[in-house]
């Protein structure tokens, strides 16, 4: 067994005090020694490395600073997972960080456990209005029970979510490349999926997820930025998708789909975001296209009520929810 439990592949580029917060953490849950924290910093041009280092410094056995030529989000996780050495891995964007007293007893659990992946719960801290929003937990897991991904129920309400996930370190080395852009937390939720086997809930909150910042890629100034990686994303898990669903036991390929779906559900609101005169248009041709081409995901697609209304309105109810969800995001 490595001598670490757990690999931490932490994203950094231009965090400021952000990142002492997220090394914080980690330091202040008492296990340091029994994890690595790898933060990859993506050439940051402010002090985020200095500030970095001097964690590394205190920690050296612990806390390892990685800088790499500036290659985007999905290049920080493909360098956290390469140079990994525990025998669990996760990634906390450096902007986050853990909840310590949960986080000391994650680790004395993951010591005890041999499985593919550990789902926990996490809580968003809202930064404009500084305070934390409920905790989210899985859909319906049952805490401390080691069971058989291939039978697992999913719901959809709320979805498995990176910020839910820690994966077992070699199959991630061995299956998972991410693309250099934004979105990466979807393919980081898919691509271990299909080799999953035993995996286990701990009713634990960890992660602790910084929301309400501009800037954010889910902000909608980013979403309508980064349109472009979102769409080359969606195509990315739609092929792969298409190339393993027939190895799938049907449960995991269900879990699979309704993933897949979210990822087409969210692509809709960046089209209604963006609200522009061929919106209406783009959005006919998405789902004409996932009709034709994926039948069986818009199967699914068509089961979330947002997008049963918008088609089944022939697209006339574009403008409302244009309208509602840009003023929706006013408020987030």
């Amino acid at each position: 067994m490595s001598e670490k439990i757990l690999s931490i592949s932490v994203a950094a580029y231009n965090l400021g005090e952000m990142i002492e917060d997220n090394l914080k953490s980690f330091c202040d849950s008492g296990v340091i020694d029994d994890i690595e924290v790898l933060v990859i910093n993506d050439e940051s041009t402010d002090d985020t490395v200095k500030r970095a280092e001097k964690y590394a410094k205190k920690y050296p056995k612990s806390i390892k600073v990685i800088t790499q030529k500036n290659a985007g989000p999905g290049a920080t996780v493909n360098n956290g997972i390469k140079n990994a050495t525990g025998k669990y891995f996760r990634m906390v964007d450096g902007d986050d960080w853990v909840n310590p007293k949960d986080f000391a007893k994650l680790i004395e659990k993951l010591k005890k456990l041999d499985v593919d992946a550990v789902f926990t719960n996490y809580t968003p801290f809202h930064q404009r209005k500084q305070k934390y929003l409920p905790t989210v937990k899985t859909d319906n897991m049952i805490p401390n029970v080691v069971f058989d991904f291939k039978d697992y129920e999913y719901h959809w309400n709320p979805p498995l979510r990176m910020h839910h996930s820690i994966f077992r370190t070699d199959i991630m080395k061995k299956h998972v490349k991410l693309d250099n852009g934004f979105y990466t937390d979807t393919e980081y939720m898919f691509y271990p999926t299909p080799y999953l086997k035993k995996v286990i809930y701990l009713d634990l909150d960890i992660y602790q997820y910084r929301v309400g910042m501009p800037g954010q890629s889910t902000s909608p100034e980013k979403m309508r930025k980064n349109r472009a990686n979102h769409r080359k994303i969606l195509d990315k898990v739609l092929q792969f998708y298409e190339d393993v669903s027939d190895k799938l036991e049907p449960k995991v390929d269900y879990y699979l789909a309704r993933q897949v779906a979210g990822l087409i559900i969210n692509h809709l609101d960046i089209l209604l975001l963006i609200h522009d005169k061929t919106m209406t248009q783009d959005i006919k041709y998405l789902y004409a296209e996932i009709e034709k081409a994926h039948p069986e995901i818009y199967k699914v697609l068509r089961k979330d009520i947002k997008s049963r209304i918008i088609a089944g309105s022939g697209y006339l109810l574009t403008q409302p929810f244009s309208f509602y969800l840009r003023e929706r995001y006013k408020h987030i």
